[in-house]
């Protein structure tokens, strides 16, 4: 009779722990502002892409791939877990350990003067809720992103080119 109380007891627990872990199922996913992933530049692509190869090289990234004569650029940023929040929307009430940003920007040209570019960011967190640290697992989840790392390289490219940068119609 005791052992039956205790199992059940155990049992209790640990789906009050999956529940907390996993947030209530009634919520909603709340709702997420349009971000700011593409501009164009008042200068030529050339012009363009070198700035922006320096401003993505800053040291913290680490670029996977750039292919100018496709106009693109992979790389990868390690985020500081403490700034996660910032730059990514996080619902999954997990207590992060790592955190990096996956981004890929495309350039193209719009004429002599006017060249496009397009950034789309992502976030790779891993983690832990509280049932993974009592079964000693840590999990990855993909997060959204809020904007803030696009406008930061965007402001950089801004800057090192000296011009205007509007967002395309």
């Amino acid at each position: 009779m005791q052992w039956n109380v205790r199992k059940t007891l155990i049992i209790g627990l640990l789906a009050a722990l999956c529940a907390a872990g996993s947030g209530c199922a009634g919520t909603k996913d709340q709702e997420r502002p349009e971000i700011d992933r593409a501009r164009v530049f008042n200068a030529d692509f050339d012009s363009v892409w070198k700035q922006l190869l320096l401003a993505v090289t800053t040291g913290d990234e680490e670029i996977s791939m750039a292919d100018k004569s496709a106009g693109v650029i992979s790389f990868r940023r390690f985020i500081p877990v403490k700034k996660l929040g910032t730059y990514a929307f996080d619902d999954s009430g997990m207590l992060m350990s790592t955190a990096s940003a996956n981004v890929v920007v495309h350039v193209r040209s719009q004429g002599p003067a006017s060249t496009y570019v397009l950034m789309n960011a992502k976030f790779t967190a891993s983690g832990k809720t509280v049932l993974d640290v009592f079964l000693s697992r840590e999990r990855q989840v993909l997060l959204g992103s809020k904007g803030w790392l696009e406008r930061e390289y965007f402001d950089r490219l801004a800057e090192t080119l000296k011009g205007t940068a509007v967002k395309p119609k």
